[in-house]
């Protein structure tokens, strides 16, 4: 980060000049990590994207679907409070914990394990959810139009996590941004 200095003689003219640079500077350091929480959060968008891309519908030469529904809305919501900043980077989608997590043996390894890392410590493995069939190669659902679906599941792409690490390796980078050198 960039030093301030600040300088003053001891007249009361020249101390309170500086306490007034003193709040301003104050005040840019408030903005400045709303700023920084905000710029953090968004630098996940475009990770979350790529990945939930990656998980759409497939249909191999059997007929066989994969991949899950990547539509998705994300946003950032930021909350301040007095020298407070948080920022709550939320994805909602329909698939969405599929595309995270995966769904089936197929694409995912072995039924009970997560190729997430936190797959496993949120309960989140392969062949738990439903009936259970993700533990099958091909297994089939009904749509809702009727029509019997056969799918060998969705592969992990893992949108949120993989944004979590882009935000990680960017700190310092864009805090540097932010700040100034």
């Amino acid at each position: 980060m960039a030093k301030k200095t600040l300088k003053s003689d001891l007249s009361v003219s020249s101390i309170r000049q500086l306490q007034r640079e003193l709040e301003k500077y104050r005040d840019s350091l408030t903005y400045k990590c709303e700023l920084l929480t905000k710029r953090l959060a968004e630098a996940g968008i475009p990770v979350i994207d790529e990945n939930m891309a990656k998980a759409a519908f497939t249909v191999d030469e059997k007929g066989i679907q994969s991949g899950a529904d990547p539509q998705h809305y994300t946003h950032v919501k930021i909350n301040t409070f007095e020298n407070y900043a948080r920022a709550d980077l939320i994805v909602e989608g329909a698939e969405l914990l599929f595309i995270e997590f995966g769904a089936g043996v197929y694409y995912n390894g072995s039924a009970g394990t997560s190729p997430h890392p936190k797959g496993e410590e949120f309960g989140y493995v392969i062949g738990s959810y439903g009936k259970g069939h993700g533990v099958q190669k091909v297994w089939g659902y009904y749509a809702d139009s009727g029509e019997l679906i056969l799918t060998h599941g969705v592969e992990a792409t893992m949108p949120v996590y993989k944004a979590s690490l882009e935000i990680a390796e960017n700190v310092v980078k864009i805090a540097k941004q932010v700040f100034g050198k």
